[in-house]
């Protein structure tokens, strides 16, 4: 009877396994063609360039109102592991230096949910594409940089091209939840090099895919191509993966590492995960110029 039992219970598991995917996939397409009409609707109504400022201006609020404290507490012990190396970093700008402090790039810096973790002095040069972010960076400025040099910038632009920032004029550049709404990383990381000064150091933190074959790789991979999630979440492709591309960038070295995240921490990434975790794993580390 186990023997009997064994195979029909994985037809069923696979079965199940098929039609599951079968419904998401029809429902995907569902929504995607609702998305398309209302989307295309209201931008012949608006115009493009206006369907763009309404556009960033809901995902600034989204952001800010929504989704700004969702990973916040369950990375903050991360981040600050990742960030505290800053401390013994020496500046390649004499003043700054004295004071250990640093010239920091931040790319696609949102809403300023990083001010907390640089050294005390240090001069923050801040770029990203949504300029209705900046309201929002300004208010956190005034409650968490006083600690920083208060000439803080923030310019509207996006990663794969600064025109705002010199070569080799930056100790540090930082990137957090970024490259997943980045169209040319390879540009990016390129640029990167470019204004980082000899032996700067590129710290990031970004959530990337499941490893390929796993079920939790097609969800992700169908939000992402269908264009669902990155309608919705501004660019971002959820299957993102960006590992071997640094490595190949020009860098001396690279330091990777990956964790989850669950519940209000993290775990190692050989630990089960529990429920959907579609944004996971989370990938951390240093890239030196």
């Amino acid at each position: 009877m186990q023997a009997i039992s064994d195979p029909l219970a994985s037809t069923y598991h696979k079965t199940k396994m098929f039609l599951f995917l079968l419904c998401l996939a029809n429902s995907l397409a569902c929504i995607t063609g609702w998305l398309l009409i209302i989307v295309v609707t209201i931008k012949v109504l608006v115009g493009p360039t206006r369907f763009q400022e309404i556009r960033n201006w809901l995902y600034a609020n989204l952001v800010e109102f929504v989704m700004k404290d969702r990973l916040k507490g369950a990375l903050n012990s991360t981040k600050a592991d990742l960030f505290s190396s800053m401390a013994s970093l020496k500046s390649f700008d004499n003043e700054l230096s004295k004071k250990n402090a640093l010239v920091i790039l931040e790319i696609g810096v949102g809403t300023g949910t990083n001010l907390g973790y640089y050294p005390a002095g240090s001069r923050l040069h801040c770029v990203d594409p949504n300029q209705a972010f900046e309201v929002y960076f300004r208010r956190e400025c005034l409650q968490k940089a006083a600690h920083l040099d208060p000439d803080i910038r923030f310019v509207a632009e996006r990663g794969e091209s600064m025109p705002s920032v010199a070569d080799s004029s930056v100790d540090v550049v930082v990137t957090t939840k970024v490259l997943c709404s980045v169209t040319h990383l390879d540009q990016m990381f390129r640029e990167i090099r470019r204004v980082l000064v000899p032996g700067g150091k590129f710290y990031f933190l970004e959530h990337v895919a499941h490893p390929s074959g796993t079920w939790r790789r097609c969800v992700q991979n169908a939000l992402s191509n269908s264009g669902i999630w990155p309608a919705v979440f501004d660019g971002c492709m959820i299957n993102l993966e960006f590992r071997e591309l640094l490595s190949c960038s020009g860098f001396s070295s690279v330091d990777y590492h990956s964790v989850l995240v669950m519940g209000k921490g993290v775990v190692p990434v050989s630990t089960p995960l529990q429920g959907l975790g579609i944004v996971n794993p989370f990938a951390f580390g240093v890239a030196t110029k």
